[in-house]
């Protein structure tokens, strides 16, 4: 399997995950498989011209993502509550990738 699948299976896998979590309650073990899934999707998907765009859009949601889950009741908030630990692990690891980027150039 190449980078680029073994990508694409990750983005799927953490996103069917998050759909699940809406019916039933994830452990802290599932949230944080999560997160390691969203560092592989981070690495494996977000190319260098995408970051900005990548990590403006994951600001939206986890700003969002609060209000959401209070409104949208029990299913909907755990759906939003799991895919937002997994777009964090992505985000983390570009962002890291990013700071690095900008200060070896320096």
């Amino acid at each position: 399997m190449n980078k680029e699948t073994i990508g694409r299976v990750a983005f799927i896998v953490g996103l069917v995950i998050s759909v699940v979590a809406g019916f039933v309650t994830l452990d802290a073990t599932l949230y944080a498989g999560l997160v390691v899934l969203g560092v592989i999707v981070g690495f494996l998907n977000v190319t260098g011209e995408e970051v900005q765009r990548f990590l403006l859009g994951t600001v939206a949601l986890m700003l969002v993502a609060s209000s959401l889950k209070t409104v949208l009741g029990e299913v909907i908030g755990g759906i939003i509550s799991a895919f937002t630990a997994f777009v964090a692990g992505a985000a983390l690891l570009v962002a890291l990738k990013e700071v690095y980027t900008i200060t070896k150039s320096q």
